[in-house]
């Protein structure tokens, strides 16, 4: 008997191969990054989502731009505080964490606001780390119940962990999330990226120690330590690392496809290669 797969299997085996080899060209060799554009701003966080665009946060701002570093649009609010996080995993609805008020705001690929969760409201007290997933529904752990948790646009949990304190033996405190390919990636800094099936289910820890921001590219962990990109294979345990074409004043970095996105004190770069 034949069997033929699906041409959405084809196009993420595709991409998956893409990806593969660009990081293994990229820890291999000495890349070549070509400058295509800056923009002066002054930024507290970077991203890219899978499409090439990319995203910078401020305070209480987000700026989207081109896979060729050309701004597009801005998105402002003062009234839930700073901005803690923004996830761009799912270019379609964006989320923008804000601890201070615990609320999150999730928006179109045009900036514009689509819905607005309020974790007090919906009777939780600790919040410290929130990930949107593919299907638009949110992740997040809850510090007083010690699980891992998603829930729907009206606040129904549609999946949850068993107490990973009980499960772990300790209790986490997670200060990032983000979920990808099929699996969710829960940042302890005191003890490694705890790895969960799409149910909520603990799999492993990947013992990376002491970070606050990461990307999940095929198995490689990538993620920006000491002026250059890491990147850190979960299975094989190897680590190679990508030189960056300027590391002035760097305070991040973020890699996708054939692009890379530096954040400077008061500019961001935008590279090709």
């Amino acid at each position: 008997m034949r069997l033929f797969r699906s041409s959405k299997f084809r196009v993420q085996s595709s991409k998956k191969t893409i990806l593969s080899t660009l990081l293994f060209a990229l820890c291999s060799l000495s890349p070549s990054f070509s400058l295509i554009n800056s923009y002066d701003t002054k930024a507290n966080l970077l991203a890219i989502d899978n499409f090439g665009s990319f995203y910078s946060a401020s305070n209480n701002s987000v700026l989207k731009f081109s896979s060729d570093g050309k701004f597009l649009y801005r998105y402002e609010e003062f009234k839930y505080g700073k901005i803690g996080m923004v996830d761009v995993n799912n270019p379609m609805k964006i989320l923008v964490f804000y601890p201070d008020f615990m609320a999150v705001i999730t928006m179109d690929r045009f900036l514009a606001p689509i819905n607005t969760y309020n974790f007090f409201d919906l009777g939780y007290q600790n919040i410290s780390a929130v990930a949107s997933s593919t299907d638009g529904r949110i992740w997040f752990y809850d510090n007083t119940e010690f699980k891992l948790k998603k829930i729907d646009e009206a606040g129904k949990i549609l999946r949850e962990s068993q107490p990973l304190n009980i499960v772990l033996g300790q209790a986490p405190n997670p200060n990032f999330m983000m979920e990808r390919d099929n699996k969710v990636y829960m940042n302890d800094p005191n003890f490694g990226i705890r790895v969960f099936d799409i149910f909520g289910s603990y799999e492993k820890t990947i013992p990376l120690k002491g970070l606050s921001k990461f990307q999940i590219l095929q198995d490689q962990v990538i993620y920006f330590d000491n002026h250059q990109l890491n990147a850190y294979n979960s299975f094989t345990l190897e680590l190679k690392s990508l030189p960056l074409p300027d590391t002035i004043d760097v305070s991040l970095a973020v890699l996708e496809k054939d692009r890379l996105g530096i954040m400077k004190k008061e500019k961001i770069d935008f590279y090709k290669y």
